[in-house]
């Protein structure tokens, strides 16, 4: 049986992934800080940010798929964990004599990104290039499925007739959850994605307020009234109270105020994925 070390193997994407990977027959040992009834797989303790050891079955291993990171507003520290978290990471795959590195960064990390979340991703990813591992480097754009919290606070406001959301100008493009996990998946045997970097994008270029009516057809079958909170009011709302709105945290609403679509077809052809569609996905006829 081949085995697989997974960080961040209780989170959204980590779930995922790990299911994915045992019905393909992988052994999968997730990394946690503490004992969950909620861990898929082998549980391997030992916490990112601290340099005790980590304690878990010493295995031979084939890969190692780092998908440990903070959401967008989830807390205001989000370099130490993707920074330091990931340099811990790599140096743990090198005391394994792991080749194979799979890194799940972000839509628009860069050295000059308007975030600190798209900021501390690209330190990130650099740590990876520069590590000497097999590395691929996936970054996805919001992801929707069962159990995204962005989504399920949108899913939320759909549910009401009158929807309020803050302005955001750029287009985004969702991408399935399943779809991200499949594509890590299929990294681990595609040499052709060794040494690669993958932006994530779904079918559709979407803006806030589309994204909540196709939830609102789904699950009322009626359009609601969305109401948009001007972004000079954004601003103040953010500045005074940390938050955008009863629905987006002012991580997200950044994230989404700068970010730009990203048409990267190399994905579609690398791995070879019709990606799932979020009108498809929220239809009422699915």
């Amino acid at each position: 049986m081949r085995n697989i070390l997974v960080s961040g193997a209780t989170g959204f994407l980590g779930q995922e992934l790990s299911n994915r990977l045992m019905r393909m027959g992988y052994r999968v040992v997730g990394l946690t800080r503490t004992m969950r009834d909620d861990l898929i797989g082998v549980p391997m303790k030992g916490d990112l940010l601290y340099p005790d050891p980590f304690v878990g079955p010493e295995l031979a291993y084939d890969a190692v798929m780092h998908c440990a990171g903070h959401h967008p507003g989830e807390t205001d520290e989000v370099e130490p964990l993707h920074e330091e978290g990931t340099r811990r990471m790599v140096e743990e795959a090198k005391r394994l004599g792991v080749k194979r590195f799979i890194y799940i960064s972000a839509m628009g990390a860069g050295f000059h990104a308007p975030t600190r979340f798209q900021r501390s991703k690209w330190t990130a990813e650099q740590i990876v290039v520069h590590s000497g591992l097999e590395f691929t480097i996936l970054r996805p754009h919001l992801m929707f499925g069962p159990g995204s919290r962005t989504f399920r606070r949108l899913e939320e406001a759909a549910n009401r007739p009158l929807a309020v959301l803050p302005e955001t100008k750029p287009l985004i493009q969702p991408v399935y959850v399943g779809d991200v996990a499949e594509i890590a998946v299929r990294s681990l045997w595609l040499e052709r994605t060794i040494g690669q970097t993958y932006d994530l994008g779904g079918p559709q270029s979407l803006k806030l307020e589309d994204v909540v009516r196709h939830m609102a057809r789904d699950i009322h079958l009626f359009r609601i009234v969305t109401l948009r909170i001007p972004r000079r009011y954004a601003f103040y709302l953010l500045k005074k109270f940390g938050r955008v709105g009863p629905i987006l945290t002012g991580e997200e609403w950044e994230f989404l105020q700068h970010e730009v679509t990203r048409q990267d077809s190399r994905w579609l052809i690398d791995y070879g994925i019709l990606p799932h569609s979020l009108a498809l996905y929220y239809s009422p006829l699915t």
